[in-house]
């Protein structure tokens, strides 16, 4: 059995699409033990082997975190996986969980990817990014599968959700290892991991992010479905079944 079938049968979307609604400030909702082990393991060691100028750093407001999205050459085993959280069956299950319709996943992986952040770095609050330009459509999900080895609670780094007007701190979501995390996007939902890490030198907050988007664009043309028949007259290509 492929692993994305085991996991969507591990966690069936029905039996948390309530729980997920449910969230504040967002809908939002985590799973531990995403992975199996086998998989999670060959995720943290392929990781580690991304050459140093593979890894783009990201700093704005002082934040920093260094990112990665070239996964094709020294990381088949996660290209793997994202493929397969970009595929039919897990965007299904998006949807079941989610009650999003017409999710669609980035290919491109914009502003997504693997994260990776040490000892003082930080994220600061902020709002998201609502449109991808490379695909032209708009944010509906986030996702991030947190992929470190090992994580204590005292060395911060859990994702902060914070009210609409960044007054209040909502919820606190520990960056617990294997656990994958799943929001629906919002223009003004604040976020971050704002205090600086306190983790030990050689250990990272590693994690993957992906972001899903909805269109809201209309047909060019009426739709059909291919069609086989011509118009001898007009020489017009034409549906036998409507006479279109």
């Amino acid at each position: 059995m492929h692993y994305i079938e085991q996991i969507t049968k591990k966690f069936k979307s029905k039996d948390y699409s309530m729980d997920y609604s449910q969230g504040t400030p967002v809908p939002w909702l985590f799973f531990d033990d995403f992975l199996p082990e086998e998989l999670l393991k060959k995720v943290q060691a392929e990781i580690n082997q991304i050459p140093k100028y593979m890894w783009t750093h990201f700093t704005r407001n002082g934040s920093f975190m260094e990112e990665c999205n070239k996964l094709h050459d020294y990381c088949p085993t996660i290209r793997d996986l994202t493929l397969n959280l970009n595929s039919s069956e897990f965007i299904s299950w998006l949807e079941e969980l989610t009650g999003i319709n017409k999710v669609i996943p980035d290919p491109h992986l914009i502003g997504a990817g693997l994260m990776r952040c040490y000892t003082g770095h930080s994220l600061k609050l902020h709002t998201d990014f609502n449109w991808n330009e490379e695909l032209h459509l708009n944010r509906c999900l986030s996702l991030i599968l947190y992929i470190h080895p090992e994580w204590d609670s005292s060395w911060h780094g859990g994702l902060e959700f914070w009210d609409f007007k960044r007054e209040n701190l909502v919820h606190k979501i520990e960056c617990k290892p294997n656990r994958l995390l799943l929001w629906n996007y919002h223009s003004k939902l604040f976020h971050g991991h704002p205090t600086p890490l306190t983790c030990p030198e050689n250990v990272s907050r590693d994690g993957l992010r992906l972001f899903y988007f909805k269109s809201n664009s209309t047909p060019e043309e009426l739709p059909h479905r291919s069609l086989y028949w011509i118009d001898e007259t007009t020489r017009e290509p034409y549906d036998v079944r409507s006479n279109r």
